[in-house]
């Protein structure tokens, strides 16, 4: 009875997430579309067949239609240039303008999302790191004997250290041939390693068969002058990584660190700092504890959280990493082979909304919706058929050609092929979702 609610709660919570990635977008159109003079007939929710109509205000009818895979607006004069005051017969900066509403008010959705969940929670980074927390069973690493603590060093001389994505992506250039390891257990390196990476691995479990497991700590938001973290050379955006005292016991969040700070007055303490993704030299670094020590400066001159002036400036930092970070997963899925994994259907987004509300609540939940948003917005803008972006590269022909209009019935043609590319490529992949879902592998598996 538990998994039947757990499974129920879940797929409500994912139904309230797509609601609202949904709503925004398509309240971008529709607000744009009202401002700039041009009616819109419905605001559905889903794509056709109509189920039933639960509003209507004005000119505007509400609805909720059969194909739960998104949303629309239907503006007056949508397809039709010679209907006056119309979508078509408006001109191309005021359609452009409309068709941007949709993915800019995605990308302040996902700015607002990350910006409280930064204020609420801890300044948690994860760094990339290439440590095996687990090996599958049968799998190339395994009969390689790699196992759990593991750290990767090098493929083919390559050095790949604590660097995920270069691991990954030199893993699936060599799939199907032989590659050398440099592995790092405990104090000492292994001699070379040979594992041969799967081009098709099972759903989940990557080339190799290995899950990897970053390291987290805690950005560092401010450092006052002259105090013992100054002293030692640690910066604003310095990443603690994890305190060691002088017994050798880790400290694991500033709390612990401010307690054992107050209880050891006058003792040193090292912290393990990340600049820049990569741990800095000396490493440890040597903080000495002052003789008094009071509630102000506990955690010796290091803020280790945001303030509400602070999260606004993390929640743009946390979009703009994001942002600069997809041109090169576009050109890593180009250079293939692309796995099973690097693309999620509905199922899938259902699955990984559910496994994100399990494991990390309501804080958890907000940041996946500001990526959902993220993502949402960066997919519409590209230039493909059907898409608002593939529907800006014809108001863009229209400008270049001096306002000439295109055929209506062509472009037409352009975006119904487009939509039957797009529900294709959703097919096969919610092929795969449901495939990943029955062998029980989580969305999040390497």
């Amino acid at each position: 009875m538990t998994g039947i609610f757990t499974s129920a709660t879940n797929l409500i919570i994912f139904a309230a997430t797509l609601g609202i990635l949904v709503f925004v977008h398509e309240f971008g159109h529709f607000i744009v579309a009202k401002r700039l003079g041009i009616p819109v007939l419905e605001f559905g929710f889903g794509f056709p067949p109509r189920l039933f109509r639960f509003a209507k205000r004005a000119e505007t009818e509400y609805t909720l239609n059969a194909i739960p895979v998104g949303g629309f607006v239907r503006m007056h004069g949508e397809e039709d240039p010679t209907v006056p005051g119309g979508f078509a017969s408006a001109k191309p900066s005021v359609r452009a303008r409309v068709l941007l509403a949709g993915v800019t008010m995605n990308f302040i959705l996902a700015y607002l999302a990350f910006t409280i969940t930064a204020f609420f929670s801890p300044p948690y980074v994860a760094l990339q790191t290439t440590r095996i927390t687990g090996v599958v069973q049968n799998s190339p690493a395994a009969e390689a004997g790699l196992r759990a603590g593991d750290r990767i060093l090098a493929v083919n001389g390559k050095d790949v250290l604590d660097d995920f994505p270069l691991l990954s992506q030199t893993l699936r250039e060599n799939a199907g041939t032989a590659v050398t390891l440099t592995i790092q257990r405990g104090a000492r390196t292994l001699d070379p390693i040979s594992a041969t990476p799967r081009a098709t691995p099972p759903a989940g479990e990557g080339p190799l068969g290995i899950a990897l497991q970053p390291y987290l700590g805690l950005r560092v938001t401010n450092v006052e002058n002259g105090s013992p973290a100054d002293r030692a050379g640690v910066k604003s955006g310095d990443v603690l990584v994890f305190f060691v005292d002088p017994k050798g016991r880790t400290l694991k969040d500033q709390a612990e660190l401010a307690d054992y700070t107050r209880a050891h007055p006058g003792l040193k303490i090292e912290w393990h700092i990340a600049r820049d993704g990569k741990f800095i030299e000396p490493d440890p670094v040597i903080v000495q504890i002052p003789e008094t020590v009071t509630p102000a400066n506990a955690t010796l001159g290091a803020r280790l959280q945001y303030t509400l002036l602070d999260a606004p400036r993390a929640g743009a930092e946390e979009l703009a990493r994001i942002v600069a970070a997809i041109p090169a997963s576009i050109a890593s899925l180009l250079r293939g082979p692309v796995p099973q994994n690097s693309f999620i259907g509905f199922v899938g987004i259902a699955q990984a909304t559910g496994e994100v509300a399990e494991r990390g609540g309501a804080l958890a939940l907000l940041e996946w919706l500001g990526l959902l948003s993220l993502n949402l917005a960066v997919v519409n803008l590209l230039p493909f058929p059907a898409l608002d972006g593939g529907r800006l590269v014809f108001v863009a022909l229209e400008w270049l050609r001096g306002g000439k209009k295109i055929d209506p019935q062509k472009e037409g043609l352009v975006h119904l092929i487009g939509i039957a590319v797009l529900l294709g490529l959703m097919l096969i992949v919610t092929f795969f979702d449901v495939q990943r879902l029955l062998s029980g592998h989580s969305i999040f598996s390497p």
